[in-house]
């Protein structure tokens, strides 16, 4: 079964074909899959901290990175508690364990084609006067990719903590919240030679899905006025990229968080025209016109967008992500692995016992652990770390891809053109103002209450998803589709409404009517039973009446 969505369309180097993404037969890709947070650059909130630790990087005063905060002064803190040789020992075990091959298979196993490597300079680069590259970083990495080759994962190389910093915030690892790679001309030439070296190893690796060239730039207001330095940047980054690798796709992230697409004006890529937007979205609204601004730079440059880093919760995802996928746009999920109890991760590991000591420490000033006892809590730690000692999270899966096994709520009904995945003819637009330029229907679920006018002290804002508070409503001609892939094995499709009318249930060629017969309470009907296939398209179609559907289900086995 061959899907744009998994990693069988995972062969020959990737490039940027007008406003899609493409692999080495021309064929489109929807690039999903995770990013390897805490790999080489971990920050402490997903690391056990806390995130009360976290500090306040968004103040216009200089703002130093907290103990434990990332992976710099993790490295303080296991040298003081563990000493100088064992620390110099750490990172590469750590590297070795908390991305292996079993990480790799596990992604492809779930139907994901890529992963973005978040890579902190001093890894490949130390912080040396000399000026060398570290070839024991370089094999690390080999390594990953080789197992990215072995299971046709496309690997994106991103520089994610460049020498000195570029962000102002502890993401990046910098010494201490301020973009000196911006400000200081040795930090800036040495993230060129790091681009310029990754570019010369491995511009010939198929399996490099292509270079995330620098992750949030300059994100902090006080930092702003550094704009056209990334500019700049850009424009020799690529070229001294181009020197070396004319084939790869090249990925460019805005200011503020990737958010910010003011300065894509031009091409960035002249010589060779293969790049792409990448933007980073969080707790995003599930329709459409949240991606408005960046289909806007994607249509006026023609070029791709990629969802390089983000995450919500699994309902706007299961929205969201079908949406995006019909603008071309795929996404990459942050991040793979974290401590338990840290809200991102898909895979989560248990602190060993007794490492509670070593934050009380580092975060508040606790009784040092002996050497001995601190060595022995990291060393459990890098074992907990491997992938057979951590759990995952099925569910999740299910949602952010669209999998067997998922239950769609009604309004989180296809994206793409009216006419093609929906048509409805209500253009008074509903109470949450919510896919109004769709033309459907949608009503509040029972319960649910908009407040107007302005807030009330004391009184909470509504926070829960409009997909969760909402009922799709068909009339007579009116349609909605539901897509999930792949289908694995026979699926039973269910579908929840209320009303009084028929349904028309249609997918591959086969259909069948359903009455609905209960206006004030649900119920749940056996629609059809679909076959095995790479994408399956359920169109439900009204026939007579009204009836609002509450979600659609795909029952089966479910993966994860």
């Amino acid at each position: 079964m061959s899907s744009r969505y998994d990693n069988s369309r995972v062969k020959g180097m990737l490039h940027a074909q007008g406003r899609k993404i493409v692999n080495g037969d021309g064929e489109e890709i929807i690039l999903r899959g995770w990013g390897a947070g805490n790999w080489t650059n971990p920050e402490g909130f997903m690391v056990g901290i806390g995130e009360k630790y976290m500090g306040s990087c968004m103040s216009p005063e200089l703002a130093l990175p907290g103990r434990f905060q990332s992976g710099r002064t993790m490295t303080t803190v296991i040298r003081e508690t563990c000493g100088t040789k064992y620390a110099r020992e750490f990172w590469p075990r750590w590297h070795a364990a908390h991305l292996a091959e079993a990480d790799i298979r596990e992604m492809a196993r779930l139907g994901y084609n890529s992963i973005r490597l978040p890579l902190t300079a001093w890894v490949l680069l130390p912080e040396e006067p000399e000026a060398e590259f570290d070839e024991a970083g370089f094999e690390m990495l080999t390594r990953v990719l080789d197992a990215c080759e072995k299971y046709r994962i496309y690997a994106i190389l991103d520089l994610h903590g460049a020498p000195g910093g570029q962000s102002g915030l502890w993401c990046d690892d910098g010494l201490d919240n301020v973009p000196h790679m911006f400000l200081e001309p040795e930090s800036r030439e040495r993230a060129l030679m790091l681009l310029e070296e990754l570019a010369r190893r491995y511009g010939q690796r198929w399996i490099v899905g292509g270079y995330d060239v620098l992750n949030e730039p300059i994100s902090i207001p006080r930092w702003h006025h550094l704009t056209p330095e990334l500019e700049a940047f850009y424009d020799e980054a690529v070229r001294r990229i181009r020197r070396h690798d004319k084939n790869h796709l090249l990925f460019l992230e805005g200011p503020v968080f990737a958010t910010d697409t003011r300065m894509f004006k031009k091409n960035f890529d002249p010589e060779c025209s293969n790049w792409a937007l990448s933007v980073h979205m969080y707790s995003f609204r599930p329709e459409k016109r949240s991606l408005f601004k960046f289909l806007e730079v994607s249509r006026r440059l023609n070029v791709p967008v990629w969802i390089g880093e983000g995450k919500s919760n699994n309902i706007d995802m299961c929205g969201f992500y079908e949406i995006a996928a019909r603008e071309g746009i795929g996404f990459n999920l942050w991040c793979w692995k974290t401590v338990a109890g840290a809200e991102a991760g898909a895979v989560k590991y248990d602190l060993p016992e007794g490492f509670q000591a070593i934050l009380d420490y580092a975060m508040q000033g606790g009784a040092r652990p002996t050497y001995a006892q601190s060595q022995a809590l990291f060393d459990a730690l890098i074992e907990r770390l491997k992938f057979e000692n951590c759990r995952g999270d099925a569910e999740l899966h299910r949602y952010c891809q669209r999998r067997q096994g998922v239950e769609i709520p009604g309004a989180a009904y296809d994206g793409g053109h009216r006419g093609e995945s929906f048509y409805g003819e209500n253009w008074e637009g509903n109470p949450l103002c919510f896919r109004a330029e769709d033309g459907m229907e949608l009503v509040l679920r029972d319960g649910v209450e908009v407040q107007d006018g302005p807030m009330l002290p004391g009184s909470k804002p509504n926070t829960a998803s409009p997909l969760e508070e909402l009922l799709l409503a068909l009339k007579e001609g009116e349609f909605a589709c539901y897509s999930v892939h792949p289908v694995t094995e026979e699926c039973p499709v269910e579908i929840t409404a209320r009303g009084k009318g028929r349904l028309r249930i249609s997918c591959d060629g086969e259909e069948r009517d359903i009455a609905i017969s209960r206006e004030d309470e649900f119920e749940t009907i056996p629609a059809m039973t679909l076959s095995a296939g790479a994408e399956k398209t359920v169109k439900i179609l009204g026939r007579e009446g009204r009836v609002q559907i509450r979600s659609v289900a795909f029952r089966g086995r479910e993966q994860g």
